[in-house]
């Protein structure tokens, strides 16, 4: 038989017995719950319908040229290299004869005769045309390729992953706007240079003093064009942008996207300029080895340094590969800095005019079943 009270020696005190164990467990905590009314912003397709950061900008323009390449780098692709072979076949012949021409003249002991000359500045007329009329064509080329990607990054934005050929119908209507958009920009250019090189011509022609004069007014004007055309570069950035997606004329474009860069001038240029000296970078870690490879190969050919055909070749192969991988770098660097200006100008209408919630609401009453919704990138109607 046992006793549960405890044995005490006789005359003691009492002593009183241990608190009993606890045997209930401690009670649960709970986390802080979250605030009242929050919800994480909705992403339907590329990017969170809310402001976004530089990391967020950065990624979706990767995952622009990941998530659709047929319809973004294939035809940034194409073009380029279109361009590329249209350069070289058309001032072939007239750097060959070029070449031609000054190696005679370097090798002749008589006088240049003026039929000389001529043919010298024909050829060197040709090859400056040729380049002009090459640079006129990657203006409209990249143009094209940017109202492409334009219209993938606002779609893929709503979830949607259009082809080419869907990408080509949404710009019906645009395709025209965007073309002269680029033609302005050639206008410009062409007349700001030709203009200012003529005065500088004349400068120069009065003496040598107007030479120097001209000189100095030159570097000058070099600096200041350069400083005019980056500020430009960044307050007409979104007028791409503005022609396919808002559907508006070249000057209200231009109006729009002078209003939107308001106050984000310098994070507009930094994250674009970013983006070019990324690519530039990578073009220059994967170009330069290339060549280095091929000069090695031709020195180990040919180590006495004789021209004869197999330098001539690896010369030529070299030519050949180096301005291939410089033309996907291109297209991949032209899909990229395309796709940040694009999310930039989302970004922008976002923190400006409430962009994200307008595409929220869409994305809800689509999944919802509501069919002919309103383009949720038109500009909204004033009040």
């Amino acid at each position: 038989m046992t006793d549960d009270k405890q044995w005490q020696a006789p005359g003691q005190p009492a002593v009183p017995p241990p608190p009993a164990a606890a045997t209930t467990p401690p009670a649960f905590i709970a986390p802080p719950a979250a605030p009242p009314g929050w919800t994480p912003p909705p992403k339907p397709g590329l990017i969170p319908l809310r402001p976004m950061t530089l990391g967020t900008i950065l990624g979706a323009a990767f995952q622009t040229l990941r998530r659709n390449p047929s319809a973004t780098l294939a035809p940034a692709l194409i073009l380029t290299i279109a361009v590329a072979v249209i350069q070289t076949l058309a001032s072939a012949g007239f750097l060959s004869s070029y070449l031609g021409a000054v190696a005679n003249l370097s090798t002749s002991t008589d006088a240049p005769s003026s039929s000389d000359l001529v043919g010298l500045g024909s050829d060197f007329l040709g090859i400056v045309l040729t380049s002009l009329l090459t640079g006129l064509l990657t203006l409209f080329v990249t143009a094209i390729v940017e109202a492409i990607v334009t219209v993938q990054v606002a779609s893929s934005t709503l979830g949607a992953r259009l082809r080419l050929g869907g990408l080509w119908r949404r710009l019906r209507g645009r395709r025209g706007a965007v073309i002269g958009w680029a033609a302005l920009n050639a206008a410009v250019g062409v007349l700001s240079v030709g203009i200012v090189t003529l005065g500088l011509v004349g400068i120069g022609l009065t003496g040598s003093a107007g030479v120097a004069i001209a000189v100095l007014l030159g570097v000058l004007l070099a600096a200041g064009f350069f400083v005019v055309f980056i500020w430009l570069w960044v307050k007409l950035g979104f007028v791409p942008a503005a022609i396919v997606l808002e559907r508006t004329s070249i000057l209200a474009s231009m109006r729009r996207s002078w209003r939107l860069t308001n106050g984000a001038f310098w994070r507009t240029f930094g994250i674009r300029l970013l983006v070019i000296v990324m690519v530039g970078v990578a073009a220059s870690i994967i170009t330069t080895p290339v060549s280095l490879l091929f000069s090695l190969g031709g020195m180990v050919l040919q180590p006495n340094g004789s021209p004869e055909s197999a330098l001539t070749g690896t010369l030529l192969v070299s030519t050949i590969v180096t301005q291939g991988l410089t033309a996907i770098v291109s297209a991949v660097g032209l899909v990229l800095s395309t796709s940040t200006t694009a999310l930039l100008y989302l970004d922008q209408r976002m923190r400006q005019e409430g962009l994200d919630l307008d595409l929220a609401r869409f994305v809800e009453r689509r999944a919802a079943g509501e069919q002919g919704l309103a383009d949720p990138y038109l500009p909204k109607p004033a009040a």
